[in-house]
């Protein structure tokens, strides 16, 4: 397809403005992830504290690190481009496998980051 300058384009052939995309997260409520990416720099700030006692050690923690912010980075980003104005939630989020409420949406995104923090907590503890 030929690029042809908007200034060659007569009014009368110009389209709309293009609509924004949908916004990747937005039927889940910002509180919940909140709460997901907070857990998640929680895990990584208590590897960061108590796992890097020598060079190797810090190495690896700090490139999972690393790893960790750019996995949750991305959706952070997404998120972040578009910017709707919130809408009111119905109580349910529609997902592939059905309508769930909002209560088991959040359960099943926070179940593995604040196992994960309860499980490091109580090694920590364990170790100490």
């Amino acid at each position: 397809m030929r690029h042809i300058p908007e200034t060659f384009v007569r009014d009368d052939e110009r389209t709309s403005a293009p609509s924004l995309p949908p916004s990747p997260f937005g039927d889940i409520p910002g509180p919940i992830w909140t709460a997901f990416l907070s857990t998640w720099a929680l895990l990584f700030g208590l590897f960061l504290i108590f796992f890097t006692k020598d060079g190797p050690a810090a190495m690896s923690v700090v490139t999972a690190s690393f790893f960790a912010l750019m996995l949750l980075g991305l959706p952070a980003a997404l998120g972040a481009q578009t910017h709707f104005p919130e809408r009111q939630s119905k109580g349910i989020i529609q997902v592939h496998t059905g309508p769930i409420s909002v209560g088991a949406a959040a359960t099943q995104i926070l179940l593995i980051p604040v196992a994960s923090v309860i499980g490091l907590t109580l090694l920590i503890i364990l170790a100490v």
